[in-house]
């Protein structure tokens, strides 16, 4: 392992460490319900029928999402080409995104109260 791939080890960890990081507050969390995007405000608790779940089902995605960071790193790492490295580096990130807002949207029409 040369320096560029330790550097790079360093910094994709401590990145899927924040994600870790984001799911394991929201799954802590009681009292409100957890936002998905910075972009909108989280929904009120009167939105939403089962608020620990809502918040614990959310993390979860953020975990996952930070643990597909992690092991694109690993799979391109071990790959055998640098096209290779780069699709499973890249693919850990990018990939897991759309999924991630489609569960966010399957969590909505479970828990959003109209």
């Amino acid at each position: 392992m040369n320096a560029a791939m330790i550097m790079g080890l360093v910094i994709i960890t401590f990145v899927a460490l924040i994600m870790v990081t984001i799911g394991l507050c929201q799954i802590t969390k009681k009292e409100n319900p957890v936002g998905f995007y910075n972009v909108i405000d989280p929904p009120r608790k009167e939105e939403i029928s089962d608020v620990i779940q809502w918040n614990k089902k959310h993390g979860m995605i953020w975990i996952v999402y930070g643990i597909c960071i992690e092991l694109g790193f690993w799979l391109g790492y071990i790959a055998p080409s640098e096209v290779l490295e780069m699709v499973f580096m890249m693919g850990g990130v990018i990939i897991p995104l759309p999924f991630m807002v489609m569960r966010h949207r399957s969590l909505e029409k479970q828990y959003k109260v109209n």
